[in-house]
């Protein structure tokens, strides 16, 4: 039989849900059964009823992967109440001139909804203690962070971000097998433009993504022979993630080859750009500019593009 401690519980979380936050008086025994991998002494954490249910049929040796699973059970379940912050702020909300009990009623209690289930799904506990003693247990599970949520895996933010915002499944699947998981912001874009479309209109988008992905390699083959450009090896350049903004090594690249290090140089070559990148189609060719822009104006500070850039020394060897 495990001897399980109970963790500190500072003052201010008293009956507080260590997974949610959420009132609670209800407790969970991690691990339900004895591991030789358990890093730690077997914990009991306060809990609601809810997440002691969900953490009450999880497997595993971690308490952060507990967590983990916990949580993003619970943006499964509440996926409907998350899209609201997406499809709406608060003030269209409070603006807005739906008429009927039914729709009357939605925008007296959307916002809050929302906020209670983002307050519930943004929460990460407070620091796991015993008797004063901080626990020193390294979080080292795989993940899968996109705009700032971290999920389970890929597969998990893809299900969540299609029910959240009512995209159209199998659109957003057939994005999702064509760009893969690096380029899951553009594939969330596309399919945010046609949330309501029927599958041969589907057919007809994906049809026309794989053609500009194919235009798409044919263009990384051929710039490595542009003359006049500063030899860059893009194979040795790194996707960025800012926000919610994937940048394209294809876009560094473009920028690196021509010398562009600042969006003054770079507003000053806007239209060679959407010349060059024309065959990709509006949509796509704005979305490689846009994440350009950011990432030339983050370059800006020295300290980010030292600390976060993984491209930062490829920029001295360039210049």
């Amino acid at each position: 039989m495990l001897n399980y401690e109970p963790i500190d519980i500072p003052f201010n979380y008293r009956h507080t849900c260590w997974f949610c936050a959420e009132p609670g008086n209800d407790i969970v025994q991690f691990p339900k059964v004895a591991s030789p991998y358990l890093a730690h002494v077997p914990l009991q954490l306060p809990a609601c009823r809810e997440c002691k249910f969900i953490a009450t049929s999880c497997i595993t040796d971690s308490i952060w992967d507990l967590q983990l699973q916990v949580n993003n059970a619970l943006m499964k379940r509440y996926a409907k109440h998350l899209g609201i912050g997406v499809n709406w702020t608060k003030q269209e909300l409070e603006e807005t001139t739906l008429e009927g009990t039914s729709f009357k009623g939605f925008t007296d209690s959307a916002w809050m909804m929302y906020e209670i289930a983002k307050g519930r799904v943004d929460f990460s506990g407070w620091p796991l203690a015993i008797n004063g003693v901080p626990l020193d247990i390294i979080d080292d599970n795989y993940s899968y962070d996109f705009d700032g949520t971290r999920f389970i895996n890929f597969d998990a933010a893809v299900e969540f971000y299609q029910k959240a915002e009512s995209l159209n499944k199998y659109l957003i699947d057939g994005l999702v097998s064509l760009l893969g998981q690096d380029r899951f912001a553009y594939a969330l874009r596309v399919a945010r433009l046609h949330p309501s479309i029927s599958k041969r209109m589907a057919d007809e988008v994906l049809a026309e993504i794989t053609e500009q992905e194919f235009d798409r390699a044919e263009m990384l083959k051929q710039s490595e022979h542009q003359s006049g450009l500063k030899d860059v090896n893009i194979e040795s350049i790194s996707a960025v993630t800012l926000g919610s903004e994937q940048v394209q090594p294809e876009a560094i690249a473009w920028a690196m080859r021509r010398g562009i290090r600042d969006l003054l140089e770079l507003q000053q070559c806007e239209d060679a750009f959407f010349d060059e990148h024309e065959h990709l189609g509006g949509v796509a060719a704005f979305a490689l500019y846009h994440g350009l822009q950011l990432y030339l104006e983050a370059r800006q500070d020295d300290s980010w593009g030292e600390q976060h850039d993984p491209n930062h020394s490829l920029w001295h060897q360039n210049s």
